[in-house]
């Protein structure tokens, strides 16, 4: 059977469409031989790489929702910040308003991995040297340190120290990493789970929800001319709408909008299984 490589981008809420993009490959009952995240997406391949099902992982999504105090700050008039603050550290480190120990933690809890050598499928995660300017690509030794730093968006979250260098959110470089997959599988699969547009409403929008859009605008534009010079094999495309970046109490609206994505990527992997093997 032809290695086949899954790359998970970027996108903060939206994210969580990988864990239902990823049934896919439980559905042909395969594995993918190798995944490359960034941010959200390191995350779920992180969980996805050492084994945990897509329902663990819902469960596990589950699990920090309804464990949210209900009356706490509200974000965009919603429960997203109610939500996060679950898993969140504020501090005053001149580094940023999170540490993220918190939800590495929790993560630790579930994964029950701690090196990409103890993985079930090979893990390249991508981060961002906030020195040198240079994308990071990690797949060794510590690996709650690798996802830590990959979705800590610079000004929200601390910085991660490895060695001598500082690293942050590898959205700033690389938010849809398919293209580090390649020498290390035949098929190339890309999930895209960035914001395609937002409904203008007229209002001023909150500082926080700049911030994000900010990022967000940029992490498009990267995989927009990134997509000009090199395709992968197949471009999953979602259409997540109306979710910003911290609205993880919308997962069940997520899972639904990502049905079809799941179902596009299940039908490629098909042809791919079923195409006779080259000469």
């Amino acid at each position: 059977m032809k290695r086949i490589g899954i790359a998970l981008g970027a996108g903060g809420a939206r994210g969580l469409a990988h864990i239902v993009v990823l049934q896919a490959f439980e559905e042909l009952g395969i594995r993918p031989s190798v995944i490359s995240g960034t941010s959200m997406g390191a995350v779920i391949g992180a969980a996805f790489a050492a084994g945990l099902s897509t329902k663990e992982m819902k469960d596990a999504v589950e699990e920090i929702r309804t464990a949210t105090p209900g009356r706490l700050w509200r974000m965009y008039d919603n429960e997203g910040l109610r939500f996060a603050l679950a898993l969140l550290d504020p501090t005053m480190d001149t580094g940023g308003l999170v540490k993220g120990e918190k939800f590495i933690k929790f993560l630790e809890g579930k994964i029950k991995v701690r090196r990409f050598e103890d993985l079930k499928i090979p893990l390249m995660v991508i981060a961002t040297d906030y020195w040198r300017r240079k994308q990071v690509v990690l797949n060794k030794g510590d690996l709650m340190k690798a996802v830590r730093a990959s979705y800590s968006m610079p000004g929200l979250f601390i910085p991660v120290k490895v060695g001598r260098n500082f690293l942050v959110d590898g959205g700033l470089m690389n938010p849809l990493p398919y293209d580090v997959l390649e020498g290390h599988c035949e098929i190339t699969v890309a999930v895209d789970v960035s914001i395609k547009e937002t409904a203008a409403t007229r209002k001023l929008p909150h500082a926080q929800e700049v911030l994000f859009s900010a990022f967000q605008i940029l992490q498009n534009s990267i995989v927009r001319e990134k997509l000009i010079h090199r395709q992968p094999d197949c471009l999953i495309k979602t259409d997540i709408k109306n979710v910003r970046a911290l609205e993880f109490g919308k997962a069940k609206s997520i899972y639904a909008q990502a049905l079809l994505a799941k179902e596009e990527l299940k039908t490629n992997l098909e042809r791919v299984l079923s195409a006779p093997a080259s000469p």
